[in-house]
């Protein structure tokens, strides 16, 4: 508070009196007074004569301006004074973040050089290297860039919502298919049934027109999670935070990759900040604001072994399920024994209760998520995740809803827009849309990863 008049002062005199703003390019007249050397365009001439001081209105020749280096320098001092007194206080703004500094002179780069293609701030203008070069405010310069490429991002956008609605019609399609399956399902086929075979053209061409199908929908998906991921998200690098981590998991040196331990739980260290029950943790930075992406990488043993015998054998299912269709049509196959449907039914029930016990989810969660108990962890409770097994993936939602991707995502994409309310999961590697959620956030949010799952390892990426 003590240095908060002096710099006031301070700033009023590096202000422009013409802009009210801060001196930029400072340049001083015939008469002595400094104004902004855009600010000096403005000056019209008076009526049959030389223009005139808006202060002391004394003529000037604008040839006789020159620059006031000393003072350029003491405008960035106090700006960067300002910057440092507000990042005390946590309320920078995002121009501060983002602002960069000249590598040789550490000062801010105003200028663009035509002739170089570089960025040079007041002190590179006037050097001997680009004194004679054209050289334009960045502004100016970037104006023209800026409306090729909002133009170009509008197109994009409109094939966006194009493609959009492309995908939902394909959706509404799919859905009638799967009404009339359920129609079917409802009225037994034995009462319907003609006895003639179904020709084989006929089923041939519907197998193709079913696999063009989901080859577009999946198509569709994936171009629109690169859309999102490479022209409206910013990529970010989040680590996690030691503290809030669980007993049960081990976090590497650089924090950013967590695995579990079951046969390790460090209550001796417990933190206020730690999830005791939960095998879960948070991420160390947070955002209130913005579009930002980063990715998560689930690193399994044995998923490639797995894979490759899980294609080995629905290879074999095929095979044989093709050859009871051209031995009899599948006439034996229309009735079922209600007993090895219940029977069926509690081996699944039994399955999922497994898939519970060794799973990983990744999402995001509010910094305020209760960390003491049991917890279900879902939306209403400040968290927005995917949960992922060996058996697939769903979204943690009450109840959860499961999701059917063209492949078992090994690195999942996740994409923050705090202020449009979304968090949308992708397949990384193959751009797939897995997931959107949609909420209204007004707390700052974290990553949040969750590990119960020996084996298997959940590294951040970039």
């Amino acid at each position: 508070m003590a240095t908060a008049a002096p710099l006031r002062s301070l700033e009023e005199e590096v202000t422009c009196s013409i802009c009210l703003d801060y001196l930029r390019d400072p340049v001083t007249i015939d008469c002595g007074h400094v104004f902004c050397r855009s600010c000096t365009a403005d000056i019209r001439p008076a009526p049959g004569g030389r223009p005139v001081c808006p202060l002391c209105k004394k003529p000037f020749k604008k040839e006789n301006m020159r620059p006031v280096w000393q003072l350029a320098s003491l405008v960035e001092n106090i700006e960067r004074l300002r910057v440092d007194r507000g990042r005390q206080r946590g309320d920078a703004s995002r121009e501060q973040r983002d602002a960069r500094l000249c590598e040789r002179h550490g000062e801010k780069l105003h200028y663009y050089c035509e002739d170089d293609g570089q960025l040079l701030c007041v002190l590179c203008r006037e050097s001997r290297e680009h004194r004679p070069h054209g050289a334009v405010l960045l502004e100016k310069a970037a104006q023209p860039r800026r409306e090729k490429i909002l133009n170009h991002l509008s197109i994009l956008r409109r094939d966006r919502d194009k493609i959009q609605g492309c995908q939902a019609k394909g959706e509404a399609d799919i859905l009638a298919a799967l009404d009339t399956r359920d129609f079917l399902s409802r009225y037994p086929r034995k009462k319907f049934w003609l006895g003639k075979p179904i020709a084989r053209v006929v089923k041939k061409r519907t197998g193709e027109f079913s696999d063009k199908l989901v080859s577009l929908q999946r198509g569709l998906r994936e171009f629109q999670g690169k859309l999102l991921r490479d022209l409206e998200y910013k990529t970010v690098s989040v680590t996690l935070d030691p503290q809030s981590a669980s007993g049960c998991l081990l976090l590497s040196e650089d924090c950013k990759c967590v695995a579990y331990n079951s046969g390790l739980y460090r209550c001796a260290y417990l933190h206020p900040q730690r999830f005791d029950c939960e095998p879960a943790v948070l991420g160390s930075k947070g955002f209130t604001w913005g579009r930002v992406y980063w990715e998560v990488e689930v690193e399994r043993e044995g998923w490639s072994e797995d894979e490759e015998d899980g294609d080995e054998e629905e290879e074999g299912e095929e095979g044989e399920e093709e050859e009871e269709e051209e031995a009899g049509y599948g006439y034996d196959n229309w009735e079922t024994d209600e007993d090895e449907e219940s029977l069926g039914d509690e081996e699944e029930e039994e399955e999922e209760e497994e898939e519970v016990l060794e799973s990983c989810m990744v999402g995001v969660a509010r910094d305020s998520v209760k960390r003491k108990g049991d917890l279900p962890l879902r939306p209403e409770d400040g968290v927005w995740a995917l949960r992922l097994s060996s058996a697939g993936i769903w979204a943690n939602t009450d109840p959860e809803a499961e999701l059917f991707p063209a492949a078992r995502p090994r690195r999942v994409g996740i994409a923050l827009d705090y202020e449009g309310g979304t968090v949308t999961f992708t397949n990384a590697e193959s751009q797939e849309l897995l997931h959107t959620f949609t909420a209204t956030f007004t707390r700052r949010l974290v990553p949040f990863l969750w590990l119960k799952w020996p084996g298997t390892r959940l590294l951040l990426r970039p």
